[in-house]
């Protein structure tokens, strides 16, 4: 690695290193709003075939009655069952959810040679969606996107609505310029508060997005080098917001389910994530594109929320037309709000979207939250 990719993910893979190289995987116990142990009637890591690629997913339930959440992690390439299940242990009581390393991600690295472009990872989210409604012979499931999740999940909802119940973006992307742009300045601006004199030089010879760069035969495609210089450095020069103290990212890579080369395929994931996948959102726009969602959506924002910027998203919301809608927002929280503010978090998906489960479509007699 250049000198220059100085990520604190890699200071956490060394940390682990030491300290797991003989561990084995296993899936982790939950635990309700209480603190006594969840006893699961669905509780496996499974392999399974998505498009002709060897995929792994983490299913875990109180009960097989219970309607499938599909979560759908943030990234591009991170894996969020070391998130989900200690912080959403109560969630597990209500619904089997299912977390995913999508192809190119820790247990599913390999699934990546494949092939890594967005329209696959989006089959990929159809593919499995109906996987799993067949599995628990569920008319539907719930998804979820959280972050670069929510790419790829609305995308999903919006081409396929009849598999989902509902769909729920957490930290949802709408549009990549103009979300990149207001990151960018908030690195500079930081940096230069700071004197953070590296950091700003960087900023500006990197300039404003969109970034391109010229091949040596003059052929023009996508600097992920140049996203990745940016979104490595967004999270530091974020807002603190209040809630974060309740919040520990390095979960992520302590992931019991993980094995020790899950963790190190996990690192290498993120990084080839950024560069190969962020570059193809430069011409996303929701707010364009999709102005119209023919099943349920609901949105939860991160009023600190500058990775996916939360006013942004409230604007597409706003002119989206849907058969149900509802945001929440999250007001202590920045870009993980559903972990930070779980207690609220799970709180709406039970009181106010799980009934849709029970509607069998019919939304007449169900008001907007």
């Amino acid at each position: 690695m250049r000198r220059r990719l100085k990520w604190t993910l890699w200071i956490v893979l060394a940390v682990l290193s030491l300290l797991t190289v003989a561990s084995c995987s296993h899936t982790r116990k939950v635990y309700n709003a209480q603190g006594d142990e969840i006893e699961l009637q669905v509780d496996t890591r499974d392999t399974v075939v998505i498009n002709g690629t060897r995929q792994t997913i983490y299913l875990a339930g109180a009960s097989r009655e219970n309607p499938v959440i599909l979560w759908l992690d943030g990234g591009p390439g991170g894996s969020e069952v070391g998130w989900v299940r200690p912080y959403l242990g109560p969630l597990h009581e209500h619904f089997t959810v299912v977390c995913w390393d999508q192809r190119g991600t820790a247990a599913s690295y390999r699934a990546g040679r494949d092939g890594l472009s967005v329209q696959q990872f989006t089959e990929d989210v159809i593919a499995l969606s109906k996987l799993l409604a067949d599995r628990f012979n569920q008319e539907k499931i719930f998804l979820v996107g959280h972050s670069w999740g929510s790419v790829i999940g609305l995308l999903a909802a919006h081409q396929e609505p009849e598999l989902f119940y509902a769909y729920i973006g957490a930290a949802q992307q709408v549009n990549a310029v103009e979300n990149d742009t207001i990151g960018y300045e908030m690195i500079l601006n930081g940096a230069k508060s700071a004197g953070d004199e590296k950091t700003v030089k960087i900023m500006e010879r990197i300039g404003y997005p969109p970034y391109k760069k010229t091949l040596s035969d003059g052929t023009v495609v996508p600097d992920g080098d140049a996203y990745y210089q940016i979104l490595s450095r967004l999270y530091h020069y974020s807002p603190t917001a209040p809630a974060d103290v309740n919040y520990r990212s390095e979960k992520m890579f302590l992931a019991p389910e993980h094995s020790f080369f899950d963790r190190i395929n996990l690192i290498r994931g993120v990084i080839r994530g950024v560069k190969k996948i962020y570059p193809q959102l430069s011409e996303l726009d929701f707010e364009r594109d999709i102005t119209e969602l023919e099943c349920p959506l609901f949105l939860i924002n991160g009023r600190y929320d500058f990775s996916c910027v939360a006013t942004i998203s409230e604007r597409w919301y706003e002119k989206v037309e849907a058969p149900i809608k509802g945001l929440l927002w999250m007001e202590n929280s920045g870009h993980n709000a559903v972990y930070s503010e779980a207690d609220k978090f799970m709180q709406y998906m039970v009181e106010t979207v799980r009934p849709l489960s029970e509607s069998n479509g019919d939304f007449a007699g169900i008001k907007n939250p």
